[in-house]
């Protein structure tokens, strides 16, 4: 089977999976849970992690062969991504905005051009405004735009002279940031940590050696027959995450283990490593898990996972929760995911993808024909 341009339905299934876990990090279901079982939903937002390995090893698999440093390809590979990425975020970025306008009469313009232009995500003072979990784009955006010169550098050193490099630059802006210290840009450590890219390009790292790795492997006729790497890695997931539940401080309620020195070693390292054999066992081994990932419902859903996580909290979901029963009542926490679903296909289907397809056919600025062939 080929991997290296081929649409892999089993993993668009995840992307839903993957929000869904930082949904019931954010709205844990108390009604419920056992205790043990409570903790562990406070440490689903690793679903953030499950997101970078696979946009790792997507961009990889899409564009390392093609990639070339001129700017006719840059021209149509950055179309692509503003295409994918840009539209929904800006959009529901100003519907933020403009209701916290009408609502409580603030709008600071500083703030909302920091959102628009995702630089909110280098400063800890604004990394939670406006879409209160977007800050996550900002990290993709750092790698998508980093990516095609990792891969140059990849082809000359592989990829642990890349790495070093990001986490030596991360390690110059905070100290930078900590010197000149305005507006907590690049500062404090544990934010560059936890909440940057130079923190978390281990995770995206891990996404691209997957796809080189099966890129090589298949060049070769030499992709092992397994059946056992799919549930290595949700066993060891499982277990990082129970780990990092023990690490809980007992006196904050909602408090993560993510924000102890185990904690982030797990999060940021060892989960990576299980979530690339998740991947790895999802493309290579014929399971029950790839079959539902790949079912027709849950690629839709994978499809508009990106506004389901754009609107899972914040303006929208605040409006669902108006019209809906109490979130922590079981009935009422179906209605409201069952509604918030909805809503995502709508958008998705009605807004997100037609706007897609519009930037390709209009975005002309540095493409040539021939070249934008080849970056699809």
């Amino acid at each position: 089977m080929h991997y290296s341009t081929d649409y892999i339905p089993q993993l668009t299934g995840v992307r839903a999976i993957a929000a869904y876990m930082v949904y019931i990090h954010h709205f844990p279901p108390v009604y419920v849970l056992h205790p043990v079982l409570l903790q562990l939903t406070k440490e689903m937002h690793t679903g953030v992690g499950l997101f970078f390995v696979l946009s790792g090893f997507l961009i990889f698999q899409r564009y390392y062969v093609h990639a070339q440093p001129h700017s006719h390809w840059w021209s149509v590979y950055i179309r692509n991504r503003v295409a994918r990425i840009y539209p929904m975020y800006f959009l529901l970025t100003c519907v933020t905005f403009a209701s916290r306008l009408i609502r409580h009469h603030e709008f600071e313009l500083d703030t909302f051009l920091l959102n628009i232009t995702f630089l909110r995500g280098f400063s800890f003072q604004y990394l939670f405004t406006g879409i209160h979990q977007g800050w996550t784009l900002t990290v993709e955006e750092c790698f998508y735009f980093s990516a095609p010169v990792l891969f140059f550098a990849i082809r000359r050193w592989n990829f642990l002279v890349p790495l070093g490099f990001i986490y030596c630059t991360g390690g110059i802006l905070w100290a930078l940031g900590s010197v000149v210290n305005v507006q907590q840009f690049f500062t404090p450590l544990l934010f560059m940590f936890y909440y940057t890219f130079f923190g978390r390009c281990f995770e995206f790292f891990c996404g691209m050696w997957l796809a080189k790795f099966i890129m090589d492997r298949e060049q070769h006729h030499r992709i092992p027959q397994t059946r056992h790497y799919t549930w290595i890695g949700i066993i060891g997931a499982g277990l990082c995450l129970y780990l990092m539940a023990l690490q809980q401080p007992e006196s904050q309620y909602m408090g993560s283990g993510l924000f102890t020195p185990l904690g982030g070693a797990l999060n940021n390292f060892v989960l990576p490593i299980f979530y690339t054999m998740i991947y790895y066992g999802l493309l290579v081994e014929q399971s029950w898990i790839r079959r539902f990932l790949a079912s027709d419902v849950m690629v839709l859903l994978g499809k508009s996972s990106y506004i389901y996580y754009l609107i899972h909290m914040g303006v929208i979901q605040a409006a669902v929760d108006r019209i809906s029963p109490d979130f922590r009542t079981w009935y009422g926490a179906l209605i409201q995911f069952v509604l918030l679903n909805a809503i995502a296909i709508a958008l998705f289907k009605f807004l997100e993808e037609p706007l897609n397809h519009w930037i390709r056919r209009h975005w002309t600025w540095g493409i040539k024909r021939n070249v934008a062939a080849h970056v699809s």
